[in-house]
């Protein structure tokens, strides 16, 4: 269990810090992004030093023999991604390595640790923490369930898998596995939605008393120059092709059809304009020529300055995703004033509920998007300053860090 020294006499050595190995598979995407600035919130807290381990700090990942990076996903329920792992393969140079901090966070670690080496550290009771960026470490190896309920069948038939290119009696091994490090009980997990968590809770992995809401955080930048009202709706679409069903991008284009529809029969004397931020392949860019959309493609943005120039000035950020957790977009978007529009039923829905900012479209048709997008559109009081302030003073480095002490503090070393 990780103590926080009390106040002492001046003693000529300083207390040890606290040291958090903090475990990502890759310093980008979503669940990079946010593991780069768990470590870096932790590290503004005095007492404490976070590692970020990726790899490139351990040199490699794991081999394609034991955990093959292709998707093994049969692309029919749904085409998210689908990793399977061959345990047994462990390093004991890392497991080691590991076990000398007073705690491990686990992030999206597929292809970093093993499931062999994460076992082998809950054995040896070190303080474990994963944090969910999706179903992942609580499934045979889906990513997102899409319709799927075999989780409390323990896997066994996995609709998802493709059993031509991975043996399908792999899938129930591995969820044993991680349903056996969940078990020991210096093993916590924690997700930035409620949604993830109580699903977790109720797939019998772990029992609620290790399982926490953490958020993501994220230290907002300054506040751009407001833009200039011009008369246009601005919509912010993320995106980067048509392929992944659960992003529901194609459903987010029918939706915006309709829209610009709507506007030129007068439903709104206000005009639309969507900004198109990811690598937006040529099948896309057919897409949005097709439905005739006033829309500009910025491309994939690595400066986040600049991203945070454009979510200014946006007013609406359009999701149709099917599943999702706390999108680390949604904070950042409305922490500038870009409220969402999303779909019923998972985390995404939880946010805008949380804060009451943006809105949740009732069903999954373009209709309703649409309906929605204008409903919000037309909306002068769409932006609340007091929404804001709440979502970025939950996300902050500070706030987010205690509370990960907090969590910390509660873990036992195992026996």
């Amino acid at each position: 269990m990780i103590t926080h020294p009390s106040a002492a006499p001046d003693l000529s050595a300083a207390p040890a810090p606290i040291r958090i190995a903090v475990l990502s598979s890759a310093d980008g995407g979503g669940g990079g992004l946010a593991a780069h600035r768990m470590a870096t919130a932790l590290n503004t807290q005095p007492g404490v030093q976070a590692d970020f381990l990726s790899r490139r700090e351990l040199g490699g990942i794991l081999p394609p023999e034991v955990a093959p990076p292709r998707s093994m996903s049969n692309r029919q329920m749904t085409n998210t991604h689908f990793t399977v792992e061959y345990p047994g393969y462990r390093r004991d140079w890392l497991i080691d390595l590991l076990a000398g901090y007073d705690i491990v966070n686990v992030h999206w670690a597929s292809f970093l640790l093993g499931l062999a080496e994460l076992d082998a550290l809950a054995r040896r009771g070190t303080p474990m923490l994963f944090m969910l960026h999706d179903f992942h470490y609580m499934t045979g190896g889906c990513h997102y369930p899409a319709e799927c309920n075999k989780l409390v069948l323990g896997c066994h038939g996995c609709p998802q898998v493709d059993s031509a290119r991975c043996d399908s009696r792999f899938i129930p091994i591995n969820l044993r596995v991680k349903r056996g490090i969940f078990a020991r009980p210096n093993v916590h997990l924690a997700a930035p939605s409620r949604y993830l968590r109580d699903r977790a809770v109720a797939s019998g992995l772990i029992p609620e008393a290790r399982a926490h809401v953490l958020r993501n955080p994220y230290e907002p930048l300054p506040d751009p120059a407001p833009h200039p009202a011009d008369g246009q709706v601005r919509i912010l679409l993320i995106a980067d092709s048509l392929v992944e069903r659960r992003k529901a991008l194609p459903l987010a284009l029918d939706s915006l059809d309709l829209l610009q529809r709507r506007i030129d029969a007068g439903a709104t004397p206000q005009r639309m304009r969507i900004d198109v931020v990811g690598t937006a392949d040529q099948a896309l860019q057919d897409r949005l020529e097709t439905g005739g959309l006033d829309y500009v493609l910025h491309g994939r943005i690595t400066d986040h300055a600049r991203l945070v120039q454009i979510f200014a000035e946006n007013d609406i950020l359009l999701s149709c995703s099917y599943e999702d957790n706390w999108p680390n977009i949604l904070v950042e978007a409305c922490s500038y004033g870009c409220v969402p529009v999303v779909g019923p039923g998972h985390g995404c829905q939880e946010f805008v509920t949380t804060y009451g900012i943006g809105a949740v479209a009732p069903r999954y048709e373009a209709t309703a998007f649409a309906d929605t997008l204008l409903a919000t559109a037309t909306r002068h009081d769409r932006t609340d300053p007091d929404a804001r302030a709440r979502i970025r003073a939950d996300h902050r480095n500070e706030h987010v860090a205690h509370h990960f002490l907090q969590i910390a503090a509660a873990i036992a070393p195992g026996p």
